[in-house]
């Protein structure tokens, strides 16, 4: 689907929603009236309500201050609010040493690099600062979910949501549990909602003492200059999804062994 295509079929359904409720902070809406906008144009006419990034959004919906969040079973929703992040400018940066690997060379999948991140140790250096720590990969997953949460103290209910995690590592010694996003791209901005689902996800499933670390990846190949970059965020309020807080960042500037 092209985006533009996209914002088109976004664009309608949200002023169609408007006008019903002009004063509405949370417009709710259904993959069935997705299906009745877009007709046969599109293959899979449901990949309109993916929008990782604002720039897919159209400028209706910016212009008045709202994001789409998904609520699970075909239903979505516009709400007013900041639903992205922008990432910060990284200050630090390590010269990283990792091994050559043909299934490395071969893949570009977010999984990849979340387990190429992994087996290089750059993942137990910055959670912990060191590489001798005892940590597990469990690799890229999907799951469904089900949690209440709020935006801009507006009430909000996700039931079965399917979320997509492209990596989780565990280390028992220090009772943690890191989830990761990764994007093998440069992109300005991330959809909060992957990271606070991801939370909630592993808040349900985990034990109680562990804590729960929030980070995202992006891995940029560039001819001999590759970088990971990593950051960590954490929510302030766990039930608020505009509450995130950004905790730290690294560079990793790959060198090839």
């Amino acid at each position: 689907m092209e985006n533009g295509e996209k914002r088109k079929v976004l664009d309608e359904i949200f002023l169609s929603l408007r006008t019903s409720d002009p004063r509405g902070v949370v417009l709710k809406f259904h993959n069935n009236l997705v299906k009745s906008i877009s007709g046969e144009r599109f293959k899979n006419q449901f990949d309109v309500t993916k929008c990782d990034t604002p720039n897919l959004l159209p400028r209706s919906v910016v212009d008045e201050g709202f994001f789409m969040v998904h609520l699970g079973g075909g239903n979505h929703a516009f709400v007013k609010g900041e639903g992205y992040h922008k990432f910060e400018t990284i200050k630090e940066i390590k010269q990283w040493k990792i091994k050559k690997s043909v299934l490395d060379d071969i893949s570009e999948s977010e999984a990849q690099s979340a387990s190429t991140a992994f087996n290089n140790k750059i993942i137990h250096d910055f959670l912990f600062g060191r590489t001798d720590i005892d940590l597990t990969l469990h690799t890229a997953r999907r799951a469904r979910t089900s949690y209440n949460f709020k935006v801009n103290h507006k009430q909000l209910t996700a039931k079965a949501l399917q979320i997509e995690v492209d990596g989780i590592y565990e280390s028992g010694d220090n009772e943690t549990i890191a989830t990761i996003e990764v994007k093998n791209k440069d992109n300005s901005y991330f959809e909060v909602r992957q990271l606070f689902s991801a939370m909630k996800y592993c808040e349900q499933k985990i034990p109680k003492n562990y804590r729960i670390r929030l980070l995202f990846l992006i891995r940029i190949r560039n001819k001999g200059n590759d970088t990971f970059d990593l950051y960590e965020y954490k929510f302030k309020d766990k039930e608020e999804l505009t509450s995130i807080e950004f905790v730290r960042s690294m560079c990793y500037q790959i060198i090839k062994n």
